[in-house]
């Protein structure tokens, strides 16, 4: 029996052609592998954080009815992505605000020290967390911090009057989660700390962070910009007025 040497050049051939698409094949398959699915992570990562950031402004618009529109109760359901989503008590976090009010000229001084406690979000897969802290929208990342939507605090040229509406987070238990959720605020009290009436004198705000959570670089921008509080020492700011009042807002979390 006579084997035609044509046939078997053309099987080698298909062979050799199978092998060399096979390859480009795996090799397309480890280059996506390798190079694509890290960024489709990273923008699904970027999506649950931009999700959060919205949904932590929606909280704060909550917190604001709670507190000014006399609203008792309101709950919000949220879906936690990437990351978890917790209550941290006024009395687990080193962060603090000394609100000093200086009669001039060389008058007394009165100071009231608040705990803000706050919801912290924090991503998994990033350097990145998101905070509502006395009423402001915070994002840290990367050493650094940015205000998302400031607090209701306002200096009305008018009357030279001072106004800080400090608002302070607590929750009954331990409160953390991650995935579908709703977060459920109720107003607990409210308090005037501080009202002076005193013609002319100086409001002294000292911002302490809590290491673990550092928010300077926020509220500096904030104070000195919108404010138009000067930087006198580190994390320490003032500014003249004849009239400080400062309220205190206590929210209660009941769940998230």
């Amino acid at each position: 029996m006579k084997i035609s040497a044509g046939n078997n050049e053309e099987a080698v051939s298909e062979a050799i052609g199978f092998i060399i698409i096979f390859g480009l094949v795996l090799t397309g398959i480890a280059l996506i592998t390798l190079y694509g699915y890290p960024m489709l992570m990273q923008q699904q990562s970027n999506a649950d954080v931009r999700n959060m950031e919205q949904t932590t402004v929606v909280l704060q618009n909550d917190i604001k009815s709670l507190c000014y529109k006399n609203v008792p109760y309101k709950e919000t359901s949220m879906q936690v992505s990437g990351g978890s989503l917790a209550v941290v008590n006024t009395s687990e976090t080193d962060q603090r605000f000394n609100i000093t009010w200086k009669e001039s000229p060389g008058g007394a001084e009165t100071t009231r020290s608040f705990s803000p406690g706050m919801l912290l979000y924090d991503s998994d897969n990033q350097d990145a967390a998101i905070a509502l802290e006395s009423g402001a929208v915070i994002r840290a990342q990367a050493g650094g911090s940015s205000m998302l939507a400031e607090p209701r605090w306002y200096f009305d040229d008018a009357s030279d009057t001072l106004v800080i509406n400090l608002i302070a987070l607590n929750a009954t238990g331990t409160m953390a989660r991650s995935g579908m959720g709703g977060v459920r605020l109720k107003l607990d009290k409210t308090e005037t700390l501080m009202d002076n009436t005193t013609a002319g004198g100086t409001v002294q705000v000292v911002y302490t962070p809590d290491p673990a959570s550092n928010f300077s670089k926020a509220w500096e921008n904030y104070l000195t910009g919108s404010l138009g509080m000067s930087k006198t020492a580190p994390d320490t700011y003032t500014i003249s007025a004849d009239r400080l009042i400062v309220k205190k807002y206590d929210i209660l979390v009941l769940s998230v």
